[in-house]
């Protein structure tokens, strides 16, 4: 516990300094109580049972902040930043106040079945000290910040691929992974954090499976608007209204791609023809080179998007098989395998935040890798120029970075749409507010907000408990 309260932020904080320091007399205590009593034994029954539990599960908390940091302390998602705020302290203040009053009742029994009387002093004096954390604990935590509750994982960019084994029932939580996983790779690209940078070809490619994911989104709102009362359908409908002006944004940007070639990564590019044999003679002909090995972004946005249409439409749908359209699942079964209508909703706003944050970042890339795009547009190609391809010009370069703009007005737009419904489904919006907070170290721009509580009418939403890893709740 006195890690964790000293690991989030490095601010200052007195409130937490008090805590701290309760917990270290503790300690003391504890190490005094040890030299009087039996060594622990590996294999000892403290290590199991809810004592066992409670370690591990502080443990977890510890490992999901660590994970939103490399291993030089630099932030690798927005999130990460969240506990350097003040809030966030007293939000682990607020929970640690139950945990230690806990323990010190657990220490204090102990200290009555201990036969040493040294032993015995010191662990009545560890439970005091206990007891004086969790009241300072308990006092000092009223700014908390609630919608910690929804602080994500930041998961590795090990992309899973969706295969058609998958059961649908997992697909929406597949999908909120890929979300959390684009959105840290929007983020290391805005900061130049990335492993691999994003190459033309990977851009192109993403930009075409968050066209059709984003247009999948849409289409899962209209499903699941049959599933609620008229009312609130034609809310979702007016969603998904908003979800399809998205993906018609992001085919614009893929159609101002077209021709478009990185020459360090040609896996997209015009088919061209064969050489003359003048051209060849005068060395005016060079092999293309081979591609590179293609982002992790690339597979996880297209999984993303092959998991929205198998929701929809069944679990063999592929956009590349060809033939008709393919017919939609019940709706019923759909909003089910999603685990309802709220939960539905959840997925389709992550959706939303995925596509801004990479939105916000892909223009940084295309910024860093302008020097290596080519085009072979006849209009814009300098005169006298010897070859097919030529370098783009400021303003062609304009035309590729522009359009993202438009694409992170129109996340925006559909996201604040589906907020307002929020408290009519009964979606929880913790998230949300945790976004709005994190896209702050983004860009100047807000994001959307969450709604005032609704008449008394409803029923409060009450926020589901964070799961770590295999379970672990928090």
């Amino acid at each position: 516990m006195h890690l964790l309260l000293g690991r989030p932020g490095k601010r200052a904080d007195a409130a937490a300094d008090e805590t701290s320091r309760h917990l270290h007399h503790v300690r003391r205590a504890f190490d005094g109580a040890a030299r009087w009593l039996p060594p622990v034994t590996p294999d000892s029954v403290a290590h199991d049972g809810p004592l066992g539990s409670a370690v591990e599960a502080s443990g977890a908390v510890i490992d999901l902040i660590r994970g939103h940091r490399d291993g030089t302390g630099a932030p690798v998602t927005p999130y990460a930043l969240a506990f350097t705020t003040r809030s966030a302290r007293a939000y682990h203040l607020r929970h640690a106040s139950g945990i230690l009053h806990s323990a010190s009742r657990i220490v204090h029994s102990v200290s009555q079945t201990v036969d040493n009387r040294n032993a015995s002093i010191r662990l009545q004096t560890a439970s005091v000290s206990l007891q004086y954390a969790s009241v300072q604990a308990r006092h000092t935590s009223a700014d908390a910040n609630p919608a910690l509750a929804a602080f994500p994982q930041a998961l590795p960019l090990t992309p899973v691929p969706a295969l058609l084994t998958d059961p649908l029932t997992r697909a929406a939580g597949r999908i909120r992974d890929d979300c959390e996983q684009l959105g840290r790779v929007a983020y290391e690209t805005l900061h130049g954090r990335s492993v691999q940078p994003l190459s033309g070809s990977d851009l192109q490619l993403i930009t075409r499976w968050r066209s059709l994911g984003t247009m999948l989104a849409g289409r899962l709102l209209v499903q699941a608007a049959t599933e609620v009362p008229d009312e609130v359908g034609t809310s979702l409908r007016s969603c998904a209204d908003h979800f399809r002006s998205a993906a018609r944004v992001w085919r614009d940007v893929q159609e101002r791609w077209a021709r478009v070639v990185d020459v360090d990564d040609p896996r997209i590019r015009p088919r061209l023809p064969r050489p003359s044999y003048e051209m060849v003679r005068r060395g005016q002909v060079s092999r293309m080179p081979l591609g590179t090995v293609p982002h992790p972004a690339v597979e996880i946005a297209r999984a993303s998007a092959l998991r929205a249409g198998r929701l929809l439409f069944g679990g063999d749908w592929d956009p590349d098989s060809g033939g008709g359209p393919p017919r939609t699942r019940p709706a019923p079964e759909i909003v089910a395998d999603s685990g309802g209508v709220a939960e539905l909703a959840q997925t389709v706003y992550r959706v939303t935040v995925a596509d801004w944050q990479i939105a916000v970042a892909v223009p940084q890339a295309v910024t860093a890798i302008e020097h290596r795009l080519v085009t072979d547009v006849p209009e814009h190609c300098p005169a006298d120029h010897p070859y097919r391809f030529y370098q783009l010009h400021g303003h062609q370069l304009e035309r590729i970075r522009t359009p993202f703009q438009r694409v992170c007005a129109a996340q925006q737009a559909a996201a604040q749409s589906l907020l307002a419904t929020a408290p009519d489904i009964g979606m929880d919006t913790s998230r949300a507010v945790l976004d709005a907070a994190a896209h702050r170290h983004i860009t100047a721009q807000t994001w959307a907000s969450v709604p005032s509580p609704g008449p008394a009418g409803r029923g409060p939403i009450v926020p589901p408990p964070v799961t770590l890893g295999r379970g672990t709740r928090v």
